[in-house]
């Protein structure tokens, strides 16, 4: 047997702290990009305030501190950044995809057994966690931090004021027992269902049983406390509240959900496209999933798959990763069951008892919810010019050409760059999540305009070379800790803990670089206008966050081996146009494809 699962997180450094001049170095040269002269001196001004600043010299002493005493000075303050928005989880911060592995049919009895394939093969993951034998990621030989494994089953985001708790309930088997049941959702109803019986998995034909049973036992629920979870953070807080208040059997219902290894929702509907199904991931009925829990899994009525996922817990990529291996090891469409290993166990109905105030808050949900539904679209881009295969035998690094496609795309559509964030992953710490590459650079600039104004291919290949350079520059740095904003984030989590403890002193104030048009204009405070990120190169599962603003784009990406796969979202009746923005990707996808050649032949890489 390899090495344990979570053997060797001790063994992983801990996140450090940049200093002031190189995290300010950085800052300037994404934040000048898009301002005038005029606004380049003014956020030049607080930049060097910010360099000389005494406040800020405690505020980096007091993150340095803190870094002595915790293995990663982020991590609940990461944590904090979503526990504390009140805006509800969907669509605004959840993630939501399709798994392939889910053949759409129209033999509406392959439903259930497509779901007791899922629950099935999910809990040989959940148990494979509990024995730590899923194994440890790494890349390029360096060892990654496993804890989003350990956290993916049986957590909860539980509503409170101020801030929401992050609840997990997950144990290895060396730590203990932890709940191995899961919740079946089926017409608003809600249904616990023991998984592990005597040590073992139980089966996908013992599963089908117990899901038919639901699915009969199941009229229509009109009032479901499946939809208060919809609601903001607060209103959410105060129903639950209620619902505990009104009897302890409703109290201990909430728990029995809230610790369960994940939810299974059996759906009625039908999705007729992939921009549909994409869309009913994330908002399809209002009692369609428990959005509280970290993983909801959907099976329609077709028995295509649907995932929702509770996103300050997990990023997208872990989350993904376990629906691929559930895809892989399932069977797939119709198939014959065997009846000789079934129980003859039944699953257990929670009902809830509800006061009038809570069917009015039930109601109110629903119809804020189907008002939500309506703001945001999604959609898929399947580029086929290319794929990783091609571009790693050219020794081309696939991740960058998309991000150039993409700002050059948002610039053909918009004629202005915008600020983007992609993610870069930082498990190589412990406890590592993730830091924000900042890919709009000069370099990016000067290489779309040359593009658009049609100058020579010699230069515009010239140009791009430098792009693709600097932005892996960042891309290195970010991964080794060394960003912008999680450092700017942390100066000022350490302002406000040092401005807690001054009791009966002036508070110090916040810094004018926080302020200052060139941190909004550059991302700065949630204004990126492209949110991105990597999320594999499976030929499995995808899907998408929404967008970070308003007017902005979502875009999450697969490089797979003949292919890069799209999933890009935008909010209705804004600036935004996703159609286009969709279009002119494939466009600078193909643009790309006919420079990369060219720079490869005249450059050493």
């Amino acid at each position: 047997m390899g090495e344990k699962s979570f053997s060797l997180q001790d063994s992983l450094p801990s996140l450090t702290v940049p200093s002031i001049d190189e995290t300010m170095d950085r800052y300037l040269a994404s934040a000048t990009v898009l301002l005038s002269l005029e606004e380049t001196t003014t956020t030049r001004k607080s930049v060097e305030e910010f360099r000389r600043s005494k406040h800020v010299e405690f505020m980096q002493r007091a993150l340095e501190e803190r870094s002595r005493r915790e293995r990663n000075w982020l991590e609940e303050w990461w944590y904090d950044a979503y526990l504390e928005m009140r805006l509800p989880l969907v669509p605004f911060t959840s993630l939501a995809s399709i798994n392939p592995a889910g053949q759409r049919t129209s033999k509406r009895e392959v439903q259930t057994l497509t779901a007791a394939e899922s629950i099935h093969h999910m809990m040989r993951i959940w148990q494979r966690t509990r024995k730590e034998q899923i194994p440890i990621m790494k890349s390029r030989g360096t060892v990654w931090d496993m804890k989003q494994n350990y956290v993916l089953f049986n957590s909860n985001r539980t509503p409170a004021k101020p801030a929401d708790r992050m609840d997990r309930y997950f144990k290895t088997e060396a730590e203990g027992s932890c709940p191995s049941h899961v919740i079946v959702l089926c017409r608003g109803a809600i249904w616990k269902v023991e998984m592990e019986l005597e040590g073992k998995i139980r089966s996908p034909d013992d599963t089908v049983r117990i899901l038919r049973h639901i699915e009969h036992e199941s009229p229509r629920v009109t009032h479901s406390p499946i939809t208060l979870t919809t609601m903001d953070r607060d209103n959410w807080t105060e129903a639950r509240d209620e619902l505990i208040q009104v009897c302890k059997e409703n109290e201990e219902n909430l728990r029995r959900v809230e610790e369960a290894a994940f939810v299974v929702t059996l759906s009625e509907d039908i999705c007729p496209s992939e921009e549909e199904a994409l869309k009913y991931g994330m908002m399809g009925r209002s009692e369609g999933a428990w959005v509280d829990k970290c993983m909801n899994i959907i099976v329609m009525a077709d028995s295509q798959i649907l995932t929702q996922g509770e996103h300050s817990n997990i990023d997208a990529i872990v989350m993904l990763d376990a629906g691929n291996q559930m895809g892989q090891a399932m069977r797939k469409g119709e198939w014959t069951l065997d009846k000789s290993n079934w129980k003859s166990d039944i699953p257990e109905r929670l009902n809830f008892q509800l006061t009038s105030s809570l069917v009015t808050k039930i109601n109110y949900a629903d119809s804020k919810f189907e008002k939500l539904k309506h703001t945001f679209r999604a959609k898929v881009v399947r580029f086929t010019g290319y794929g990783n295969d091609k571009l790693k035998s050219m020794k081309i690094y696939t991740d960058t050409v998309v991000q150039i496609a993409l700002q050059l795309g948002y610039f053909r559509v918009h004629g202005r760059f915008g600020p983007i964030y992609e993610t870069a992953s930082t498990r190589k710490f412990y406890h590592g999540r993730t830091e924000t590459v900042r890919g709009l650079t000069k370099e990016m600039k000067e290489f779309g305009e040359a593009v658009r104004n049609g100058k020579e291919e010699k230069e515009q290949v010239e140009l791009f070379k430098k792009a693709y350079d600097a932005h892996n520059k960042l891309m290195a740095d970010a991964t080794n800790g060394r960003g912008v904003d999680r450092h700017l984030y942390g100066l000022r989590k350490s302002l406000h803990a040092l401005n807690s403890g001054r009791k009966c002193q002036p508070k110090l104030p916040l810094p004018s670089l926080y302020k200052d048009e060139g941190w909004r204009r550059s991302g700065g405070d949630g204004n990126f206008y492209l949110s991105t990120s990597f999320i594999g190169y499976a030929e499995g599962v995808y899907g998408y966050v929404c967008a970070m603003r308003e007017d902005g784009y979502g875009t999450f990406y697969l490089t797979q081996k003949n292919q890069i796969l799209l999933t890009i979202t935008d909010y209705v009746g804004t600036k935004s146009e996703l159609d286009a923005y969709g279009r002119e990707i494939e466009w600078a996808l193909n643009h790309l494809g006919n420079l990369i050649p060219v720079m490869t032949s005249t450059s050493k890489l």
